[in-house]
């Protein structure tokens, strides 16, 4: 096994936006670049096996095609604005069509190709103040609303631009009819709740806007089938916001869910600290819808037919997670990466096969792979859980965010740099993890640090009867929701040596009126609201029983984190300190609740150095 380094991390190559075009197929390729502390993205096209450079700058993303499959938009930043290229992939001809100092959220062909919609968000004024008036009040990634700043615009491939509606909602996606002069936008208007949208018809004509007669709920990814029949993705909450989606159909003023009963998670789920881009994981092709669902800790491609009479049936599945894909040559191209394998590009015409090696400097590092078992909890559930072997006696225990997301074929260039320094990696997907149907994630609702605590505590166990690992040099990490699980298990257990806390929760009374979900979130999740319910909220806080600890811990946040704010790192680092137990705080400026996976550079590097310290210090490797 040869030992991965931190700076191996600038090997990496994330890979995103698959677009089959007249024949070719066009991607996109991130890399992050040491010393300019940026991710570089070029569009290139698969050439046989080869990976051929299209367009010539250094930040081109978010390409597009045309329904004539002659033309391909994208977004080039220059100079400090963003301008949109135009080009056409039978002549080679391109063009710059439009620039803009603010930002480009979204862009989508006309169903003639004579035009662009563009949804445009404004950057803020230099005001040194803030006048807030609506809910949310900000949110993760995107900073302080209100949603007015976003706008729909089209502009003309003569660089005429048109603005076709504003107002006090946000436009978050939009497909275009292929049949008629109309756009279906999922809206979110202003103090309608983060977990709620509705879908608007705007005809283009004349400007007017009809919203679809459907339940309170959220609604996403829209498309079109070509015969103008819409589809999405909607959850109405019935039992919980985090409940799985369901695929809708909308014609003729009928809604109409499609397999509504079948249990399954129709996304992508599936950890990875190495995705990057755009991801197509919907899109119909003659009467079917194909999307990506998470099954078992694998993503792979399903599909169902829009007249509802066939289930959710397997397209493309194996030991992989598919993260976008499009249709070609009587094949389905499809991004997919695995535990030991990052993102490259596969076909499936019958039978898988792996066509690009973009991401071979980390392959030929020949990382340790991981081995799936299966253990039952302590009430008999059968739980999935991997053991990656180190070359030391030190341990660490990884807990994935979210809840409702899931550890398994994803790769996590964290967990192989842990493991090159010597340490056993273990992970799970307890309860309240996705892939396993609702059930299985909701039930710990209202009750986190209940079964999933034991959950982890039972793998855990067997663990260290299995593999003769070192109970007494084993560490804990998690991210998010499993920083609150790291949070909970050290008030709970000394059996840890040494704890990391990612942008985590400790206190769930401060994140219900603080965090960018917090009210909507901590209602549902933990129940009530702190009027209602203070008890209960302080008892499921973690920052209760901080008074227990003597697990040294290092809290890693960053400033701009909007969904775990920063004062919950406050609170727990304060309340160590003055009882004198080991604990060190890392902060990170500019950098959002997205850290791990999407932040700076040089900044995920740190946060992986300083991971790293901490455990060699504190479980004396």
């Amino acid at each position: 096994m040869v030992q991965l380094k931190l700076n191996d991390f600038y090997k990496l190559r994330f890979i995103g936006n698959l677009n089959f075009v007249s024949g070719k197929l066009y991607f996109e390729i991130f890399r992050p670049v040491a010393g300019q502390d940026n991710y570089e993205s070029g569009i290139y096209r698969l050439d046989g096996r080869s990976a051929t450079r299209y367009t010539a700058g250094v930040e081109d993303r978010d390409m597009v095609a045309d329904n004539r499959g002659e033309l391909l938009a994208y977004t080039a930043e220059e100079d400090k604005k963003t301008a949109i290229y135009v080009k056409n992939v039978m002549m080679g001809e391109q063009r710059k069509l439009w620039q803009t100092e603010h930002e480009i959220k979204n862009i989508g062909w006309s169903s003639n190709s004579k035009g662009l919609f563009v949804t445009l968000k404004k950057k803020e004024g230099d005001d040194e103040f803030r006048i807030v008036e609506n809910y949310p009040i900000y949110l993760n990634g995107e900073g302080f609303l209100p949603f007015a700043n976003i706008e729909l615009l089209f502009i003309s491939l003569k660089g005429k631009v048109e603005n076709i509606i504003k107002g006090d909602f946000g436009i978050s996606d939009f497909a275009v009819n292929p049949l008629k002069s109309e756009l279906a936008l999922i809206i979110k208007p202003d103090n309608y709740g983060v977990f709620n949208s509705k879908i608007g018809i705007l005809s283009i004509k004349s400007g007017e806007m009809t919203f679809l007669d459907l339940p309170k709920g959220n609604y996403t990814n829209p498309g079109y089938f070509d015969d103008g029949t819409l589809y999405f993705l909607t959850s109405r909450h019935e039992r919980s916001i985090s409940q799985s989606m369901k695929l809708a159909i909308w014609r003729e003023g009928e809604l109409r869910e499609i397999a509504k009963h079948e249990d399954i998670s129709l996304e992508n789920s599936v950890n990875s600290d190495s995705r990057m881009g755009k991801a197509r994981s919907i899109k119909a092709k003659g009467d079917y819808v194909y999307l990506i669902a998470t099954v078992r800790g694998r993503a792979g491609i399903y599909r169902t037919k829009k007249d509802g009479t066939i289930g959710i049936e397997p397209v493309v599945t194996g030991d992989f997670s598919v993260d976008s894909f499009d249709f070609g040559n009587d094949c389905i191209y499809f991004i997919a990466q695995n535990l030991n394998t990052p993102q490259e590009i596969y076909k499936f015409d019958g039978k898988t096969e792996r066509v690009t090696s973009i991401n071979k400097k980390i392959e030929n590092l020949g990382l340790q792979r991981a081995e799936k078992f299966n253990f039952n909890a302590s009430d008999g559930m059968s739980i999935e859980g991997w053991f990656m072997k180190g070359k030391g006696k030190g341990t660490i225990v990884q807990i994935h965010g979210g809840p409702r997301t899931s550890y398994g074929e994803g790769f996590l260039f964290e967990f192989h740099l842990l493991n090159s320094i010597g340490l056993n990696i273990l992970f799970s997907n307890p309860r309240g993890s996705d892939g396993y149907g609702d059930d299985f994630a909701l039930s710990i609702k209202g009750k986190y640090g209940e079964r999933d605590y034991q959950d982890i505590m039972d793998f855990l166990s067997y663990a260290v009867d299995r593999y003769k690992i070192h109970e007494k040099e084993v560490g804990v990490i998690g991210g998010s929701y499993g920083g609150f699980m790291v949070n909970w298990i050290i008030g709970h257990t000394n059996r840890f040596k040494a704890a990391v806390t990612d942008r985590s929760i400790g206190d769930h009374i401060v994140d219900y009126f603080s965090g960018d979900i917090g009210p909507e979130f901590d209602e549902d999740q933990v129940g009530g609201t702190p009027y209602e319910n203070i008890e209960h909220f302080w008892e499921k806080s973690p920052l209760k029983y901080m008074k227990n600890c003597k697990t040294p811990l290092l809290i890693i946040h960053s400033y701009e984190d909007y969904r775990c704010p920063i004062w919950q790192a406050y609170e727990l680092y304060t309340q160590l300190k003055i009882q004198g137990s080991k604990v060190k705080m890392v902060l990170f400026k500019g950098e959002n609740h997205d850290l791990s996976r999407a932040g700076k550079p040089k900044n995920r590097i740190k946060r992986l150095e300083e991971i790293s310290k901490w455990f060699v210090k504190n479980l004396n490797l």
